[in-house]
């Protein structure tokens, strides 16, 4: 499993927010495109870029991203990207993958194009609450699916995609550590350890990716995410307070 730094970016600066409340900053470091340079120095293989300026609907912070991109390692590029425009853009950029949230509930249009153009540099977000509740627009906007409803999971058009990023915001930047009842619900409903095992044998480039985030703290977290299938694990306060060292398990 890899386990993946986060770089948050507001107003030029990397933050770390406190269960996703923009005026809540636990950790500020000017420079982001250092940031990506100390993460690929210490081996990283992937960073997960968050432009949390967009999230909320503010002006993106694309020139800051592209430095980002092309200083550190692989990247994932989400917050804000609600349009096919925006996607495409990171996508040409270099990024490993775009993760998409808004614009699946809200723009299906373009989240179709995108589907068809670039299936496998999609990842769909689904932030969630303690009632497993999904929020868009920068976590302010709760939808109707409930990420363990099995009947509209199945029902949601979710093949022509890389994978799926589910994050724990009530524990986001919190480092309470991970919420295991709610992960291993997740597991189970989206059959993650049974996916895992029949992707195997396929190309990497042809798996479908499952990365867990939200309050991961310690390797014990790590180990549990792992056991149940998880692909990744995106880690963020506990990378910059030195608790968790290591990027892959």
């Amino acid at each position: 499993m890899l386990v993946i730094p986060s770089i948050d970016i507001k107003e030029g600066r990397v933050v770390r927010l406190f269960q996703g409340q923009p005026d809540k900053e636990i950790i500020s470091i000017p420079d982001p495109e250092e940031v990506a340079k100390m993460w690929n120095e210490r081996g990283a293989k992937l960073v997960h870029i968050v432009d949390i300026d967009a999230a909320f609907g503010k002006e993106n912070q694309v020139k800051i991203i592209e430095k980002v991109i092309n200083s550190g390692p692989k990247a994932t590029v989400g917050g804000g990207i609600r349009d096919f425009k925006t996607a495409e853009l990171y996508i040409k950029m270099g990024a490993f993958a775009v993760v998409v949230s808004t614009m699946f509930f809200e723009n299906k249009k373009d989240f179709m194009k995108l589907q068809e153009l670039y299936p496998e540099k999609i990842i769909l977000a689904f932030d969630f609450d303690e009632n497993f509740c999904v929020s868009i627009r920068g976590w302010q906007n709760k939808t109707e699916l409930s990420v363990i409803d099995k009947s509209k999971i199945e029902k949601l058009d979710l093949e022509k995609i890389k994978g799926f990023l589910f994050t724990a915001v009530f524990r986001d930047g919190t480092s309470k550590g991970v919420a295991k009842e709610h992960f291993q619900k997740i597991s189970e409903v989206f059959k993650i350890k049974e996916v895992k095992e029949k992707e195997e044998e396929k190309k990497e480039k042809d798996q479908k990716i499952f990365i867990a985030s939200g309050g991961i703290s310690s390797y014990d977290d790590l180990k549990f995410l792992k056991d149940l299938g998880f692909w990744g694990a995106v880690v963020g306060r506990a990378f910059y307070e030195g608790k968790i060292n290591v990027f892959e398990i």
